[in-house]
């Protein structure tokens, strides 16, 4: 099993200059996800519930008072098993993508985050525990069958006074199960739209 530290170097490979806002939200995603892939922790190192989102602390005792970092001499990707890489690989390809603010806002919006703060305010410290338990209680219901996920948007969408009809829900299919991206979705729409 790797450890944070090895977590953030191999981040870091990938990323290039990132700032430790950021790096810390990809090392929790990557614990997040990890324990949904494969049910075990990624690392051991506990994440906390800071007023700026999850915060693993033995990373930050390394990057205190540094707004970016380029590399994470403590760690060591090669301590990073095959499973691991391949989580992740997953959450850069997901995540690296957003800013640090949008980041630690999706973070607030998450039910870990919010559950270890309880009642605390936004900008109280604490250093209260995510529960690894609760990770992966979220995060696997964030992964649902195709069909489920069409099946859902329909009803939502029906709600709002929107049928969507069979063609609709086969693109929504062919989006959720991954053959077609939601980009290539929403061109072939405006092509569409173009030619009427």
């Amino acid at each position: 099993m790797a450890n944070a530290h090895d977590v953030a170097a191999a981040v870091l490979t990938r990323t290039g200059t990132i700032t430790t806002m950021k790096l810390q939200k990809l090392v929790y995603y990557s614990q997040a996800w990890h324990l949904v892939f494969h049910n075990v922790p990624m690392f051991e190192e506990r994440i906390e519930a800071w007023p700026q989102g999850p915060v693993t602390p033995s990373l930050y005792a390394q990057h205190r008072k540094q707004y970016e970092v380029a590399d994470w001499p403590r760690g060591h990707e090669g301590r990073l098993d095959s499973p691991e890489l391949e989580t992740l690989t997953w959450v850069l390809d997901k995540y690296a993508g957003f800013s640090a603010e949008s980041l630690s806002r999706m973070t607030h919006m998450e039910i870990p985050w919010k559950t270890a703060r309880g009642i605390l305010g936004d900008n109280e410290k604490s250093s209260a525990q995510i529960s690894l338990a609760q990770l992966r209680h979220f995060y696997s219901r964030q992964r649902t069958d195709p069909d489920v996920a069409v099946a859902q948007a329909a009803a939502s969408s029906a709600i709002e006074g929107v049928d969507l009809d069979d063609e609709w829900q086969r693109k929504l299919r062919d989006v959720a199960s991954g053959t077609l991206t939601a980009d290539e979705l929403v061109a072939e729409e405006i092509r569409r739209a173009r030619l009427q």
